[in-house]
C-alpha cells in the first residue's frame, strides 16, 4: 500500500498491559466508524506493512486503544511502539472534511465587525483542549478559540474569516 492512498492517523505512543494491547494518539482527533475498519497500516522502515485488528476503541480524549491481530505479548507490542499508524482511504472519517475546512482556512484574512480586518490566519492549533486559532496581526500577533462564539461566518471566495473578537483578547497577546 502507497502512503498516498493512506490517512496518516497518529502514531503508537503507549502500550496498555501486557498482553499486547497499544495505545494510538489520533493526532487530528478524527472520528471513525469502527464497525467498517477492520485493518490498520504500521510504517516500518518506510513500508506500510498490514495488521488486521481484533478490537479498537476510543480511549479517552484524542486516542484509541487497539488490540491487533498477532500482537500478543509486551514484547511483540514495543516493536512497533512510537511507530506511525495509517488507515487505508476506504475508511475516511466521519469528521474529515471538517479537519480540511480548518486546514485550508490557513492564510485566510480575519475582518472583525468592530474593528475591520486584524490580520491573518497563521497556523491553528489542535494539540490542545480546545483549538486556537494564530493570527499575524496587522499591530500585534494573537491567537483565540475556534468556536462559534467568535466566529461569525467563513466566506471561502474571498478568503475571508469573519469575526467579533473583544479588544482585551487581541490586546492580551
Amino acid at each position: 500500500m502507497l502512503k498516498e492512498n493512506c490517512l496518516h492517523i497518529g502514531s503508537i505512543f503507549k502500550l496498555h498491559g501486557y498482553k499486547g494491547n497499544i495505545i494510538l494518539y489520533n493526532e487530528n482527533d478524527y472520528s471513525f466508524d469502527f464497525k467498517k475498519i477492520n485493518h490498520l497500516f504500521i510504517d516500518i522502515d518506510k513500508i506500510l506493512v498490514p495488521f488486521f485488528i481484533e478490537r479498537i476503541s476510543v480511549h479517552k480524549t484524542k486516542n484509541f486503544l487497539i488490540k491487533l491481530e498477532g500482537i500478543d505479548s509486551e514484547i511483540k507490542a514495543k516493536k512497533i511502539l512510537n511507530h506511525e499508524i495509517y488507515f487505508s482511504n476506504d475508511f475516511k472519517p466521519i469528521n474529515f472534511e471538517k479537519t480540511k475546512d480548518e486546514e485550508n482556512i490557513i492564510g485566510y484574512e480575519i475582518k472583525d465587525n468592530l474593528l475591520g480586518k486584524i490580520g491573518v490566519i497563521e497556523k491553528i492549533d489542535s494539540q490542545t483542549s480546545q483549538k486556537l486559532i494564530y493570527v499575524k496581526g496587522n499591530k500585534n500577533d494573537f491567537c483565540f478559540p475556534m468556536n462559534d462564539h467568535f466566529i461569525k461566518s467563513i466566506d471561502k471566495i474571498k478568503k475571508c474569516l469573519i469575526v467579533e473578537i473583544p479588544k482585551e483578547i487581541i490586546d492580551l497577546n
